[in-house]
C-alpha cells in the first residue's frame, strides 16, 4: 500500500527560517536566517526572544518587512541611504561647530551634544544615524527631563547627584542644540526615518512660566552709579613708583575704571562682547542728525555681533554719551575704546561686577541686565521716539520688533513725556555728568576725598 502523502503546511513567515543550535555550555540559542535584498546576501541574526511565540512574532514581522522591501525595489524605489556611524557624525558636526560659531556658543553646543552621545551609548540598537527613529526622540526628551542636577552644596561630595531635577530652561537649551544638529543631519540625508516635523514634534520644548522682565529702576540706577564711582576712586595706599618719586602718594587707581563701561552699556544697549571689541575706528562722533546737529554714531561690525548682522547706533538719543566718548577719545592711546592698547577681557569686567556688588553696595545686576534696562526705557519713553518706540528700540538693540513688543512694551510706566533723551528718561543725568567729570579732570579715575562726596 503506497505511503500517504503528508500535507505541506505553509510557513507563517516565508523567507525567514528559525534554526535552533546548542551552545557548548548546553544552552539553546535561536537564530533567524533570511536574504537581505538591499545588501544582496544571506544574513543571520541571533534572537533575544526566549519564548516560541515571541520568536514567531519576530519572524512574521521581519518577513512582512522583507516583502515590502522587495515590492519597493521592483517598483523602482531605491533603498534609503545608510547614514554614518553616530560617533563619526557627532565628531564631524562638532568640528564644524567650532569653526563657524563663537567659542562660548560652540562650548554650550558641545555640552548638549555630549548628553545626546551619552544617551546613544546606552541604546544598543542605535549604531548609525539611519537607525534613529521618531520613537527614539521621544525617549531622548524624557531622558533629558529626568536627569538630576549635580550639587556641591548641602554637605554632599563634589559631583554627587541629588533628587532635584534641572530647570526646564536648561533642558530646553539642550533640546535646541540637539535639534540643530539633527536638522543638519537630515539635510545631508543621514536621517531617512525622520522628517522635519518628527524632529520638531518629538523634541518639543517644555513650557516655562513667563517671568516678569527684569530691569533696573531709577533708584537702583542711582545706587549703581554711586557704587561704580566709589569702585573707580579706590587707590593703592602707596605704590613703589610713588614711594621713590617726588609726586603725591595714594593716587594710583587700584582697579581699571568701570564707570564709563557701565554708562556705555546702559545707554547703548550693546552686548558685553560688542563693547569689549569696540574700536575707535567704529565711532564717528561728528556725524550729524537730520537737523544738522552733531549727534555721533557707533557702527558695530558683523564679526563682533552675536547674530552676525552688523548695525549702527545713533547717539542722538543720548547726548551725554557722545560727550563721554569724546572725553575718553582725548585720553585714548590705543585702538580699543575700553582698555586702549589691550582691551578689557571678559574675566576683568566679570570680576569688577562682582566686586562692585559685594564691596560697594551696588544692586544685584549683570551686564546683560543693563542691556534689558536700556531696551525697557527706550521702548516705553514716548518722548524720545514718539509712536515708533518699538521700531527704533528694536533697531538699536539688534532684535526684532516682535521681541520689543513681547518683552519690553508696557513694562515700565511713569516716564515723563518731556524726557527727550535716554538719560533724562532714566533720571540719571547728574550721575552721567559725574562720570564725565571723573574722566575730564584727571588722567585716571577721579580721586575724591571721601566716599560721601560721591554719594552726595
Amino acid at each position: 500500500m503506497p505511503k500517504k502523502r503528508t500535507r505541506r503546511i505553509r510557513s507563517p513567515h516565508p523567507g525567514v527560517k528559525l534554526k535552533k543550535r546548542t551552545l557548548a555550555n548546553g544552552k539553546a540559542s535561536w537564530r533567524a536566517h533570511y536574504y537581505d535584498p538591499d545588501e544582496d546576501r544571506e544574513r543571520a541574526v541571533t534572537l533575544k526572544a526566549t519564548t516560541a511565540e515571541g520568536r514567531r512574532r519576530w519572524a512574521i514581522t521581519k518577513s512582512r518587512q522583507l516583502a515590502r522591501i522587495r515590492d519597493d525595489r521592483r517598483a523602482g524605489i531605491e533603498a534609503p541611504q545608510v547614514g554614518p556611524g553616530i560617533d563619526d557624525a557627532i565628531d564631524d558636526y562638532l568640528k564644524q561647530t567650532r569653526e563657524h560659531l563663537r567659542p562660548r556658543t560652540a562650548e554650550s553646543y558641545t555640552a548638549s551634544v555630549g548628553r545626546f552621545k551619552a544617551w546613544v551609548v546606552r541604546q544598543k540598537s542605535i549604531k548609525r544615524t539611519s537607525d534613529l527613529g521618531p520613537a527614539h526622540l521621544g525617549q531622548l526628551r524624557e531622558h533629558l527631563e529626568r536627569l538630576p542636577r549635580n550639587s556641591k552644596r548641602g554637605g554632599k561630595r563634589r559631583g554627587e547627584k541629588t533628587t532635584k531635577y534641572r530647570s526646564k530652561t536648561s533642558v530646553n537649551a539642550e533640546l535646541r542644540a540637539i535639534k540643530t544638529m539633527l536638522g543638519k543631519w537630515r539635510a545631508k540625508g543621514y536621517l531617512p526615518h525622520l522628517s522635519r516635523d518628527d524632529i520638531s514634534d518629538r523634541l518639543k520644548a517644555f513650557r516655562v512660566p513667563k517671568q516678569t522682565p527684569e530691569y533696573l529702576k531709577q533708584r537702583e540706577l542711582t545706587r549703581l552709579f554711586d557704587a561704580v564711582l566709589v569702585h573707580d576712586a579706590v587707590c593703592f595706599r602707596e605704590t613703589r613708583a610713588e614711594h621713590v618719586g617726588p609726586g603725591p602718594r595714594g593716587v594710583t587707581p587700584r582697579h581699571p575704571p568701570m564707570a564709563a563701561f557701565t554708562a556705555f552699556l546702559l545707554l547703548t544697549g550693546c552686548r558685553r562682547n560688542e563693547a569689549l571689541t569696540l574700536r575707535w575706528d567704529d565711532l564717528d562722533l561728528d556725524i550729524r542728525d537730520r537737523d544738522g546737529n552733531k549727534a555721533g554714531e557707533i557702527v558695530l561690525r558683523k564679526d563682533n555681533v552675536k547674530t552676525g548682522a552688523g548695525r549702527s547706533i545713533t547717539l542722538e538719543v543720548s547726548p551725554a554719551l557722545r560727550r563721554l566718548l569724546m572725553t575718553m577719545k582725548l585720553r585714548a592711546d590705543g585702538p580699543f575704546v575700553f582698555g586702549s592698547k589691550r582691551r578689557y577681557t571678559e574675566a576683568l569686567v566679570q570680576n569688577a561686577r562682582e566686586r562692585i556688588i559685594d564691596k560697594h553696595e551696588a544692586p544685584a545686576f549683570t551686564w546683560k541686565l543693563l542691556r534689558s534696562t536700556c531696551a525697557t526705557y527706550l521702548t516705553n519713553a514716548t518722548g524720545i521716539f514718539g509712536a515708533a518706540t518699538t521700531f527704533h528700540s528694536a533697531k538699536q538693540l539688534g532684535h526684532s520688533v516682535t521681541v520689543a513688543e513681547k518683552h519690553y512694551l508696557g513694562v515700565h510706566r511713569g516716564i515723563s513725556r518731556d524726557a527727550r533723551t535716554l538719560e533724562a528718561a532714566m533720571e540719571i543725568e547728574d550721575r552721567v555728568e559725574r562720570v564725565i567729570k571723573s574722566l575730564a579732570t584727571h588722567a585716571g579715575p577721579v580721586r575724591l576725598a571721601s566716599v560721601t562726596a560721591i554719594r552726595r
